[in-house]
């Protein structure tokens, strides 16, 4: 039940979070690439402190919690499928930045949060 409320916790923060991000910027779409992204970014990170530190109360309410729900798969689904407004580039975008910030902050991450002693 413990976990249930973490991730319940840490999942409503992230969804406030992404709304906030949706009243800053102009377009859903870069609300939607940012939250994504930002998501993305967080979630690396903290997956290694996570794995190094191995703080399970505090991954749960971070990871499947606050990064899953700042992070919207579903609206870039849905924009996705706009085709006369550049869904598919959309699409690409966003899988092409998130994989790149995964290949760069995962083993940058892995060098700087030293495994705890």
């Amino acid at each position: 039940m413990k976990s249930l409320f973490l991730v319940s916790l840490g999942g409503i923060a992230g969804t406030l979070s992404r709304f906030g991000l949706g009243q800053i910027f102009p377009t859903n779409r870069q609300g939607t690439l940012a939250a994504n992204l930002i998501g993305v970014s967080l979630a690396s990170i903290l997956l290694v402190l996570m794995e190094r530190r191995g703080i399970t109360e505090l991954r749960l309410l971070l990871l499947p919690g606050f990064c899953a729900g700042l992070t919207t798969f579903s609206a870039v689904t849905a924009e996705s499928l706009e085709p006369h407004k550049g869904g598919a580039l959309f699409l690409v975008e966003n899988i092409f930045l998130s994989l790149l910030l995964v290949v760069i902050l995962l083993p940058l991450a892995r060098k700087v949060i030293a495994v705890r002693a």
